[in-house]
């Protein structure tokens, strides 16, 4: 890597497990490099994955297009309480779900060993 790709910026992308397969296979094709983190949690209790990329700011605006294009909403059906003490049919809520959360970090320093 010469001085003018040096990293100065880390996007983290959180995005479902839906979604990262087909984004961390464009990220490669692309010469994006990232480390993934698997978490868990939230409202709707899905998987959620986040992407670490470091970039140079030259590439942000690809990325950001890239991810786009990979990370899409979509509709999800949940209870909308707990149903475990009724009987019957349970009350079902319209969530929208997926797509991402992007951040972008200002890199002061990048050292790799």
């Amino acid at each position: 890597m010469n001085e003018k790709e040096s990293i100065d910026r880390l996007v983290i992308a959180v995005v479902s497990s839906e979604d990262v397969g087909n984004l961390a296979q464009e990220l490669i094709r692309n010469s994006f490099y990232f480390t993934r983190v698997t978490s868990q949690g939230g409202l709707l209790s899905g998987e959620l994955v986040s992407l670490l990329v470091g970039i140079n700011s030259s590439r942000h605006a690809g990325l950001l297009d890239l991810i786009s294009r990979c990370c899409h909403t979509r509709v999800k059906y949940i209870p909308a309480i707990d149903n475990s003490a009724f009987q019957g049919q349970p009350v079902m809520i319209e969530a929208e779900v997926g797509g991402a959360l992007i951040y972008t970090c200002e890199v002061e320093k990048f050292v790799q060993y």
